[in-house]
């Protein structure tokens, strides 16, 4: 069962810690992706603010361009339009490619109605294939990475005013301006996001591997608490099976030898009907002490918390076993400071004070001393109650709290326990908020120090 429970969780914390993993590698790739290119798309908007800001180029400015490279001169009579209206075409298209301040080249493609290529600077960095895949039609109005050969670019297409129908006359003819577009080159950046790529899926597959050594120990650590719950309860069910068989195969035993002998008087077998009487309380009590311990590990037992006095609770439940402590002829001495007023379950802490009062006489020999003492201090009270009895072994003493443990089985039996006192008392201490120890030496005697808050 627990292999299988073990190979479950190993499954499902390997997967969140992918899950986590993936999430945060994309999350580290996206952000990067998006800062590398919102760089870029900033240098393109500022070039497209340039571009149409063109128009307040002087003349004086456009002139001094060198005319020939446009495949003709100011006093050329072959094209089919005046000085003064060639003397502004140059006007208009000269400055278009002179993008300055840019911290980033900016390519500047134009092209016309039917997109075809004007043959301008820019354009003869692509041959007829490459172009094919720039078409102003290919892409959209935002910012698009574009593949071209062997290289990557950022393309956008500009609607410019100041140049749509704009005629261009080169060598090769005229041409009739229609789309602007500006390209930047990026593959530097496309290089690094590869390389962002390659880390982050070898590092994910590293991470994927410890995810699964991570989900393994996780498993392990968190089956530790629930195999020592499994143990206790196994064991618990274990010692609670033994001492109920206890008692009932007494009775039983006594029963049939009162069967054996009807016509017997009730004072003639009355040995027989005690013992099945004291075997029956001692079953009562035990019975009692499981259901309690039941409830508080099902957190369906809650205490009735209201104002009490504490000093009238020791008063009393000193009191109450005052006469089993005469039966052995033990001195019960108590030094109790009065007024100490407090919120707690008053059943509960007259069980707490007999369970542990009944212990220090049970366990003190014959004319020996059990001392109880309360003090009330600033922000608690503390109890004390000494005995000298057998005491405890060193080894035992660590064990006294736990459910059914008996340093002396035989003994303790005689004496009527059961081993679940201590561990009801344990839990009553603490559910009020205080604390309990113990400390003991053999055959000097026991001392119990509980502290409960005010």
């Amino acid at each position: 069962m627990f292999n299988r429970i073990r190979i479950q969780l190993t499954i499902r914390n390997a997967a969140v810690l992918s899950i986590i993993l993936i999430v945060l590698n994309l999350s580290v790739y996206l952000v990067m992706r998006q800062m590398l290119f919102d760089q870029v798309d900033r240098a393109m908007t500022t070039a497209r603010e340039q571009v149409a800001s063109l128009g307040s180029i002087s003349t004086g400015q456009a002139m001094s361009q060198d005319a020939s490279e446009w495949g003709q001169t100011p006093n050329d009579t072959g094209l089919m339009m005046s000085e003064a209206s060639r003397t502004t075409m140059i006007q208009r298209a000269v400055p278009i490619f002179n993008l300055t301040r840019m911290d980033r080249p900016i390519i500047q493609l134009y092209w016309t109605a039917d997109e075809q290529p004007v043959p301008l600077p820019g354009r003869d960095q692509f041959d007829e294939e490459q172009l094919k895949r720039l078409r102003p039609s290919q892409i959209g109005p935002e910012p698009q990475s574009v593949k071209v050969g062997d290289q990557y670019f950022r393309v956008v297409n500009i609607d410019n005013p100041s140049i749509s129908g704009l005629l261009i006359g080169v060598k090769s003819g005229q041409y009739q301006v229609a789309k602007q577009q500006l390209l930047s080159n990026i593959s530097a950046e496309i290089g690094m996001l590869r390389r962002l790529e390659y880390i982050l899926i070898y590092g994910g597959i590293v991470g994927f591997l410890i995810a699964v050594a991570a989900g393994y120990y996780l498993a392990n650590r968190a089956l530790i608490p629930i195999r020592l719950s499994m143990d206790k309860q196994q064991q618990f069910v274990s010692d609670a099976s033994h001492e109920l068989r206890t008692p009932l195969s007494v009775i039983q035993a006594h029963t049939e030898l009162l069967l054996r002998h009807p016509e017997h008087t009730i004072e003639q077998d009355s040995k027989h009907i005690s013992t099945v009487l004291q075997e029956a309380r001692r079953m009562s009590k035990l019975v009692s002490g499981l259901l309690t311990l039941a409830r508080t590990d099902s957190n369906q037992l809650e205490l009735d918390v209201k104002p009490v006095q504490f000093d009238r609770i020791v008063e009393e439940s000193a009191r109450k076993m005052q006469m089993l402590a005469e039966v052995k002829n033990i001195v019960l001495h108590t030094e109790i400071d009065p007024n100490i007023s407090m919120s707690a379950d008053e059943e509960r802490l007259h069980q707490l004070l007999v369970t542990v009062l009944d212990n220090a006489i049970k366990y003190t020999p014959e004319g020996g001393l059990v001392r109880v003492v309360c003090r009330k201090l600033s922000h608690s009270v503390q109890l004390e109650v000494e005995d000298t009895g057998i005491g405890i072994a060193p080894d035992n003493l660590q064990h006294i709290f736990d459910r059914f443990y008996r340093g002396d089985r035989a003994r303790t039996r005689q004496e009527g326990g059961s081993g679940l006192g201590l561990a009801i008392a344990k839990w009553i201490v603490e559910r009020h908020g205080g604390k309990i120890r113990v400390e003991s030496k053999l055959s000097a005697g026991t001392q119990v120090f509980i502290s409960l808050p005010l």
